[in-house]
């Protein structure tokens, strides 16, 4: 399956980080990355939680200092860029990371996750999402 996927990441501690030309200075806190797996989420999903091999996007040197708090894909079209797009109206993008491709500035935004998440689709702080669960034992009978 293909498409497009978004990584929510938690860096605890500041980096400069070389990516490109550039050179960004992180701070502490939480950052959304978009990007494309049009070749398969299988491919390229693996190798953020298992450490790729060998470093090809800017993404992989970011995950050597990151942790991913969060994963969600969307299946079909290529996304990335019109995502993209919508996060940089809402949070403060690191320019050029990961949009060398695009007609964006970046693929890497500054987050408040609940921000994120309530523009991606409504989540909320301590919801309990579990079903009630129904009692399939005997009831005991007591004595």
């Amino acid at each position: 399956m293909k498409g497009t996927y978004i990584l929510l990441l938690k860096l605890e501690k500041s980096v400069s980080l070389k990516h490109g030309k550039k050179t960004s200075h992180l701070k502490p806190g939480y950052y959304t990355y978009v990007g494309s797996a049009m070749g398969g989420f299988s491919k390229r999903i693996p190798r953020y939680f298992l450490g790729p091999q060998k470093k090809h996007w800017h993404i992989d040197y970011l995950l050597d200092h990151a942790k991913i708090a969060g994963l969600i894909m969307f299946h079909g079209k290529r996304l990335e860029e019109k995502i993209a797009g919508v996060l940089s109206s809402y949070f403060e993008g690191i320019e050029g990371f990961g949009a060398s491709d695009l007609g964006v500035k970046s693929c890497l935004f500054c987050v408040d996750p609940f921000e994120l998440f309530s523009l991606l689709g409504g989540f909320r702080e301590n919801r309990d999402t579990r079903r009630p669960q129904k009692h399939r034992g005997k009831q005991d009978q007591g004595g």
